[in-house]
């Protein structure tokens, strides 16, 4: 499985070399967004510091970037497993003696390395704009928690694909998933500044967690009173528990007329 997990790697790496346009809109897109959102939010570093956040809005704001990072990029790139079932691919990779969740696998692995791409220009930015972790030694330690996220929405994101039989149905299901939980975590505000119901809610998103670690380790400031070893064994949950639906949704749907 590892093997044929591999293989699936390397093809889907190669499409995204060949989209030499998408490349560089992926690797773009962070850089927008910490630029247009720290702007535009950069007035409410009062509430930020009311909230017991002391540093600057940029700072509180970039960790919540690189997930949102995370939350797009593999949440959409499920849609390239639609074209390989329109275009015959997956009739062939099918009816070869290749692992069926190792397909799945395969894809799940190549996005979050393109994530990992994404999230270290958006870590590059704010280490240039003064962002500096506690300690050097956390870029690596924040870079696997990006991976593991990623790999829990990308196997959402396989998983919905192996089963949309348009891709409208595609679109409108990922887009009803992405942006409400990207919304409803402490992403650009602090949980404290939630209405108490919202605030609850939150804490039952994994996005929430994936938020306040990389928060954590980026600048020391810890958020919510939830220790880190919490935050990363729901991350963790979430990749594994994403990952085997995606393999088991995969066996069953992906040879179903598109």
């Amino acid at each position: 499985m590892i093997y044929d997990a591999g293989t699936i790697l390397w093809r889907e790496l190669k499409r995204y070399r060949k989209s030499k346009s998408g490349i560089l809109t992926r690797l773009m897109q962070p850089v927008v967004w910490i630029i247009v959102v720290g702007n535009t939010f950069s007035g409410t570093q009062p509430l930020i510091e009311s909230a017991g956040f002391a540093g600057e809005y940029v700072e509180f704001m970039a960790p919540g970037v690189i997930v949102l990072t995370a939350i797009f990029t593999s949440i959409f790139s499920g849609v390239n497993t639609l074209w390989d079932r329109r275009y015959g691919f997956m009739n062939k990779a099918l009816s070869s003696p290749i692992s069926r969740p190792a397909i799945a696998l395969g894809k799940m692995a190549a996005i979050s390395i393109v994530v990992a791409l994404q999230a270290s220009l958006v870590l590059g930015l704010a280490l240039a704009i003064g962002i500096t972790p506690p300690e050097p030694a956390m870029i690596a330690p924040i870079m696997g928690v990006v991976v593991l996220f990623s790999l829990g929405f990308s196997g959402i994101s396989v998983a919905v694909a192996a089963t949309a039989k348009s891709q409208e149905t595609f679109w409108g299901v990922i887009n009803f998933l992405a942006m409400p939980l990207f919304m409803l975590s402490p992403a650009l505000f602090p949980l404290r500044l939630l209405p108490e119901w919202l605030a609850t809610a939150a804490l039952f998103n994994p996005v929430t967690y994936a938020v306040l670690l990389v928060r954590e380790m980026m600048t020391g400031v810890p958020e919510a009173g939830i220790h880190p070893l919490v935050s990363l064994a729901i991350v963790g949950v979430m990749a594994l528990f994403s990952g085997a639906v995606a393999a088991r949704v995969f066996m069953r749907e992906a040879s179903r007329p598109f």
